[in-house]
Order: C-alpha cells, then sequence, then structure tokens
C-alpha cells in the first residue's frame, strides 16, 4: 500500500550493524538455491523510534538465476494461494486484472477526493501504458515469505519492503518490515545502499508488497475508511506516493526499477515508467 513508502524518516540518530554472531565468513556460498539463509549478515539496529516489530536486515547472496527466475509453487505458497481463493470465493477474483479492476473501482468512485486520482496508476496498467506483471520470482517470493513468517498475511497483513543491489558476482538486499501496513524509508538503511551503488552496485529495484485485507472495520490498523471497507487490496499498481519515492530515488542514487507483489504475481515498472505513472504534484 501507499503507506509504505508514505514517511522518509531522516533522523539524526546513527544506527548500529549488529552482525550475526557465530557466523562464518563462507556462510554466504553455502546458500541453497533460492533460499534465504535462515540468519541475515547483519541487522541495522538503534534506529529511533522504532514501530512494533521494525526490523532491518542485511542479505548479501551469490547472484545465480534461480534468484530471478519464476517462484515455484511450493507447498507454503499453495497453501497461501488456496486461503486466498477461499476468502475471495473463487478463483476468477484472483486473477491480477480482477484485482485491479476492483481498486481502480473503488478509488474512481471517491469522486471530489484527493484519492480518487489513485485511480491513475491502475488504469495506466491495466491499458498496458506503463510496466508489467508476472508471476513473483523466487527472490520476490522468499522476502515475501520471510516476512509472512513473522506475520501471518492473511490472518494479519503487514508490509516489507526491499532494496535490490546487484554486483561483483553478489546480491545485496537490505529487507525493512514491521508488524504494520506501512513503514518508513529510513535514512539509515538508505545511506547503505548510496554507499553500495557508490562501490559499483547497480540498484536494480525497490520492492514493497501490496498486501490482501479482509474483514475490514474503519478505523481499524489497516486504515479502512467508509470507502475502502470492501477493497480486499492485493493490486499490484504502485499508488502515487510510491512513484513519487520512486522518482526521487532515482534522482538521488539511480534507481533503475520498482517491484509491487502480492506473494503471486508482481508488477515491475522501469525508471522510465516512473515518468508514465502518476506521482503527488
Amino acid at each position: 500500500m501507499h503507506r509504505w513508502l508514505l514517511t522518509a524518516v531522516l533522523l539524526g540518530t546513527g544506527a548500529c550493524r549488529t552482525p550475526q554472531a557465530d557466523v562464518p565468513a563462507s556462510r554466504a556460498e553455502a546458500v541453497v538455491a533460492c533460499e534465504l539463509p535462515a540468519a541475515p549478515e547483519e541487522v541495522i539496529s538503534g534506529l529511533a523510534d522504532p514501530y512494533p516489530g521494525e526490523l532491518h536486515e542485511v542479505f548479501d547472496l551469490p547472484d545465480a538465476p534461480e534468484w530471478w527466475a519464476p517462484a515455484l509453487m511450493d507447498d507454503e505458497r499453495q497453501r497461501y494461494r488456496a486461503a486466498l481463493v477461499a476468502k475471495l470465493g473463487g478463483e476468477a477474483r484472483l486473477a491480477h486484472r480482477t484485482l485491479l479492476e476492483e481498486v481502480r473501482n473503488t478509488h474512481a468512485a471517491m469522486v471530489g477526493k484527493p484519492m480518487a486520482r489513485e485511480a491513475e496508476n491502475t488504469l495506466a496498467i491495466l491499458e498496458g501504458r506503463a510496466g508489467t506483471v508476472d508471476t513473483a520470482s523466487c527472490l520476490e517470493w522468499r522476502l515475501f515469505q520471510r516476512q509472512a513468517r513473522r506475520f501471518p498475511m492473511i490472518e494479519r497483513p503487514t508490509e516489507f519492503g526491499a532494496y535490490v543491489l546487484r554486483g561483483k558476482g553478489r546480491i545485496r538486499v537490505y529487507l525493512s518490515g514491521a508488524d504494520r501496513i506501512g513503514g518508513r524509508l529510513r535514512h539509515e538503511v538508505r545511506d547503505r545502499v548510496m554507499a553500495d551503488v557508490a562501490q559499483g552496485f547497480a540498484p536494480v529495484a525497490h520492492l514493497h508488497n501490496h498486501p490482501f485485507m479482509f474483514d475490514r472495520v474503519p478505523g481499524d490498523r489497516m486504515w479502512t475508511t467508509p470507502e475502502t471497507v470492501n477493497d480486499v487490496g492485493g493490486g499490484i499498481a504502485p499508488s502515487l506516493t510510491d512513484v513519487q519515492a520512486y522518482r526521487q530515488m532515482r534522482e538521488s542514487f539511480g534507481l533503475q526499477g520498482a517491484w509491487v507483489t502480492n506473494g503471486l504475481e508482481t508488477g515491475r515498472y522501469t525508471a522510465t515508467d516512473f515518468d508514465r505513472l502518476s506521482a503527488w504534484e
């Protein structure tokens, strides 16, 4: 949802780097193909005013084709998909175009309100003017899965964000999440990303998820309003706030793309797409 990119916190407090204990230097080389290690390379800690469950992890992985290939439908992914089908009342509503159309209709109905503009990006994707939609990659699924194992996505939907960098035969991921829908773009994390880019890593994408949201009530933890009470989410169009942040990242450190996933499918957007999509003025 758009609240993930809503707040870029620029606090002066320095962040501590917390390496994981007793992890051999060669551990990353032993990573099973397309499976995240049980422990991250390090945790960025010491951040001011954290949200409940806020966690910032760094993964340094050997680059391999398996990470970029479509995710396999393993048991955990099958259970997630089956639970969604049951909640949605059938396969048809899980199709990405159906989800996008439902989200667009919700926003388009907010005539005369600023949030009505959120329909602009959804329409651009439905009309094929920006982005592509495909099966989530193995890397995207593993990052989604890591957040979902902390907070079950259907019972307690949350959002995560991740910077994905690539270079020197490595994939470096800065994964951030908390027990909430929405989050902060911490400058302590962004500064690490910018330093890596200066050292030759390519800022391939910023990834975040749009969770499904059920049993909504106005004023709940899902930011529900009377207008969105029937919005189940799961659409993979970036919000106006997302695009505004993407453009700033492109300007600051050359962000090459952005990915929005629901765990099954991902909308992928190039830096050129950022100008085809709408942002808050």
